[in-house]
């Protein structure tokens, strides 16, 4: 078990939860370009990796307190996301509605469009008007309730789509002393396969590898900074898809076991 009590630069520093709706236009919004960065180990090393970071240089801390994220990923009957990413196209997108917390009915989601160029990222984010229901609700009515809450545009995003992949898991957020590389710990993480289902469920879980994510994230302006982070942690640099673990495990990453 990790030893938190201890830990001042990790303690949370005032806890945040989702950002208010206040703080959220109706409006799509483009976040700014940036990289990302995916280091996976075998879950079983969490307290090492916690370790690691708290001995950073960087001077890794806490950024707010820890969520349960879930995301409903959306993808075409072909699997066209899918294959855009095992084949490793450099320009791909993929939608996903997400929200926070354990509940699946009449949650407060946030529609997502995900998408890279090359090494770049980008996420342009709605916040939906009205609750949406997750569990329980049949595939088509999802998307044609989804398709009302949103605008044009955003409709025609979702042209085609259907459910994919439901996605659960445990985040610690982080951040360097200067705030210009951030980090995400993932853990716990589970899988629910939806292309075969009639009506939204997270009843029955994919197998998987138990693994644990940690993300690196920061502007093109701080890509050297975010570098030489990686080169102090004691995990390979790798690839990692949650949708793509969640929608043809095969594919996905092998657990680094590398000693910590």
């Amino acid at each position: 078990m990790t030893d938190t009590s201890s830990d001042q630069r990790l303690s949370v520093q005032g806890e945040r939860s989702a950002p208010s709706r206040a703080c959220l236009d109706v409006r799509s919004e483009r976040r700014g370009l940036r990289h990302e960065f995916k280091l996976v180990s075998d879950e079983a090393a969490y307290a090492e990796v916690r370790m690691a970071l708290r001995l950073e240089r960087a001077g890794i801390r806490a950024l707010h307190a820890p969520r349960l994220v879930q995301s409903l990923y959306l993808d075409t009957c072909f699997g066209r996301a899918l294959e855009q990413n095992l084949a490793g196209l450099s320009v791909r997108e993929k939608l996903r509605v997400r929200w926070y917390g354990a509940g699946t009915g009449a949650v407060e989601g946030v529609l997502e469009r995900k998408c890279r160029e090359n090494s770049l990222g980008w996420k342009e984010s709605l916040r939906l008007a009205e609750p949406l229901t997750i569990a329980g609700t049949e595939r088509r009515s999802f998307v044609l309730e989804l398709a009302r809450r949103v605008d044009p545009l955003w409709r025609a995003h979702l042209a085609a789509l259907e459910p994919a992949q439901w996605v659960r898991y445990r985040r610690e957020y982080f951040t360097s002393a200067d705030r210009r590389v951030r980090l995400t710990l993932d853990r716990e993480l589970c899988f629910f396969d939806q292309r075969r289902l009639a009506r939204l469920s997270d009843a029955e879980r994919t197998p998987s590898p138990r693994v644990l994510v940690l993300e690196l994230k920061c502007a093109p302006e701080d890509l050297e900074q975010a570098r030489e982070i990686l080169a102090r942690l004691p995990i390979p640099l790798g690839r990692c898809s949650k949708f793509v673990l969640a929608a043809a495990p095969e594919s996905g990453p092998i657990p680094s076991r590398f000693e910590i």
